[in-house]
């Protein structure tokens, strides 16, 4: 019988702390997902896609805190808007700008993308 009971102590233990385990990881992968709150569209974006470093260069082909391509940002003129050659080194308010263009307003004789389009990995959680 001694066992028995031991053996019971230690399952309800391992229970007991699996399923504290479980919910400190559901809620550290859900709290990612929610973290945003406030700021508008723009501010929402910079959040998911650079964590708001709007003058971050990661090495990876996008810049600045909306995290424009190269070429995105040259086909809708920023750097004829901002005088910067890279997003990143745009202020904040001239990548919006770009963003805009980029999704609602288009630039010159070219149409906008739109947002679901510029941004389809992030778009959605800042509607």
């Amino acid at each position: 019988m001694p066992v028995l009971s031991t053996l019971r102590s230690s399952v309800v233990l391992t229970t007991t702390f699996l399923m504290l385990l479980g919910s400190t990881v559901v809620g550290a992968m859900t709290s990612s997902a929610t973290a945003h709150t406030g700021g508008g569209r723009w501010e929402c974006l910079a959040h998911y896609e650079s964590t708001h470093r709007w003058h971050v260069n990661t090495s990876n082909g996008h810049y600045g805190g909306l995290q424009f391509s190269l070429s995105t940002w040259r086909y809708y003129g920023g750097p004829n808007y901002s005088g910067n050659k890279y997003p990143h080194k745009a202020t904040r308010a001239e990548q919006i700008v770009i963003g805009k263009r980029t999704a609602f307003h288009g630039w010159g004789k070219r149409a906008p993308q739109g947002g679901r389009n510029a941004w389809p990995n992030t778009w959605y959680r800042c509607d």
